[in-house]
């Protein structure tokens, strides 16, 4: 007989944070030779190992992944939302403080619907087609508004 252990979303998420801070915390160290030539680490080339230092860093960082300049709306204080517009189509790009504060935007977006990208503190929001290009450049999990909840 198999026993399961119920484990919350957020455990979930919490032990997918840590597993990535590890991750981004040994894909940065270096054998300290500056200047050489040298292929980059896995982990530092993967689209789903972007860890934004801070929330306004971090909407340059992926508007600079996407290949847009940002338009920043508002100051909230505990999240950072801009406009981005490609060739493709126009993004909305939210990075936020906590993984409270994400997941608080989450669940009160989805009584709006749409369709999101989601990755460590950050939320793309575009058509969905947008946003599975976008995937192949920053990682993340694309998700409906109707699972969120």
């Amino acid at each position: 007989m198999k026993i399961l252990c119920p484990v919350t979303p957020p455990v979930r998420v919490l032990a997918a944070l840590v597993g990535g801070g590890l991750l981004m915390f040994a894909a940065g160290c270096s054998d300290g030779t500056s200047g050489a030539k040298s292929a980059p680490s896995r982990a530092a080339a993967s689209p789903s190992a972007f860890v934004a230092p801070s929330a306004e860093a971090g909407i340059r960082g992926l508007a600079t992944r996407m290949g847009c300049t940002p338009q920043m709306r508002g100051k909230p204080s505990d999240y950072r939302q801009a406009v981005c517009a490609t060739p493709s189509g126009k993004y909305v790009i939210n990075t936020f403080d906590s993984d409270k504060g994400q997941w608080d935007y989450l669940r009160y977006s989805a009584m709006y619907g749409g369709t999101y990208l989601i990755g460590t503190r950050w939320v793309l929001v575009a058509t969905p087609q947008l946003l599975e290009s976008a995937r192949g450049r920053l990682g993340g999990r694309i998700q409906d508004s109707h699972s969120i909840r």
